[in-house]
């Protein structure tokens, strides 16, 4: 008989344990650590990529479309861009920036001067947006003031609408850390939730291999011969040595395979925090004072279109044009 047989047959159940810690340490390699580094070739690559944006972005516009096929092509980066571009749009210049800079200053001019001698028409009392064609009609000045006003949030108006379809550079509502996240893009891939207990699992095993050669060595202590004392104690030493081999095994496996995972998973998340700063470089999150401009200036352009249909409701019915 082979001297292999006879050691696994007195072995076995060392042996069972020394295979399902192997079992354990190839499944923790071909699921954890071998995605772990594709997602680290994967997150490098779009960095890199958004970062060539970004040295880019202000010589060269952004095709939102391009970026979400060729930069974001793994199906979390997907599904987090999707959520992210429902946020982008063209960003808002300033108010002193360009032709449509110049169209905001002249819409708030008029708008500061036609609610001002609304408010002397009415003595500085409330004003009723709701009489504006009234006023308008028993005030040439005031009618001339809102016919100006109309037409240059009619000219923004176009100017916006001209400026959203070629827009070059676009401009995030929120933080990217919002969508980007470590679990959507680290933890759910890499299921690093289950794969975090591996050590602890290894522990039990180590324990329970150390037990059942415990077990197994004295079942076969026998002291009914004494002339076989000392051969038998002998092979109960033995076994419980190789117990503890494994056992140690297991246990050293434990801490090298915590070593491995918070390694890795730092790395990933260090990577996850470069690509949300780089995408809040590239697509700078408006602040909230932008946002209330943009607010004010969408409600004066609903007043002026309000003001619009009801005059062209009052010249339908009374069969002539209204100012």
């Amino acid at each position: 008989m082979p001297p292999l047989m006879p050691f696994l047959t007195d072995y076995w159940h060392l042996c069972l344990v020394a295979a399902v810690i192997g079992l354990i340490a190839l499944d923790y390699a071909n699921r954890f650590i071998g995605p772990a580094l594709t997602l680290k070739t994967s997150l490098n690559r779009v960095h890199a990529q958004l970062i060539e944006l970004i040295a880019q972005s202000p010589s060269q516009s952004i095709d939102l479309a391009q970026l979400k096929s060729e930069v974001m092509t793994s199906p979390p980066l997907q599904h987090a861009w999707q959520q992210y571009a429902s946020t982008l749009q063209p960003q808002w210049q300033a108010a002193d920036a360009g032709p449509l800079g110049a169209a905001r200053q002249r819409v708030s001019h008029l708008s500061r001067a036609f609610f001002g001698h609304m408010g002397q028409t009415t003595g500085g009392g409330r004003i009723d947006l709701s009489n504006i064609e009234q006023l308008a009609e028993n005030d040439p000045q005031l009618a001339q003031v809102w016919r100006e006003y109309s037409q240059a949030l009619e000219s923004l108006q176009q100017l916006e609408a001209s400026a959203a379809t070629m827009a070059g550079k676009w401009q995030a509502s929120s933080h990217a850390d919002l969508y980007f996240t470590e679990q959507a893009l680290v933890d759910t891939p890499l299921q690093s939730n289950f794969y975090k207990h591996i050590p602890g699992i290894l522990t039990g095993v180590g324990i329970i291999g150390t037990f059942t050669g415990l077990i197994a060595g004295l079942i076969g202590f026998d002291v009914s011969y004494p002339e076989r004392v000392q051969a038998e104690l002998s092979q109960l030493v033995q076994t419980v040595g190789h117990a503890f081999l494994v056992s140690a095994l297991a246990i050293t496996l434990a801490m090298v395979f915590t070593w491995i995972e918070k390694s890795v998973l730092t790395g990933r998340y260090r990577q996850v925090e470069e690509l949300q700063q780089a995408l809040d470089t590239l697509f700078t999150p408006q602040g909230g004072m932008q946002s209330v401009e943009r607010l004010t200036l969408a409600t004066e352009m609903q007043a002026a279109l309000s003001y619009k249909i009801l005059n062209q409701l009052r010249s339908s019915a009374t069969g002539s044009p209204q100012r």
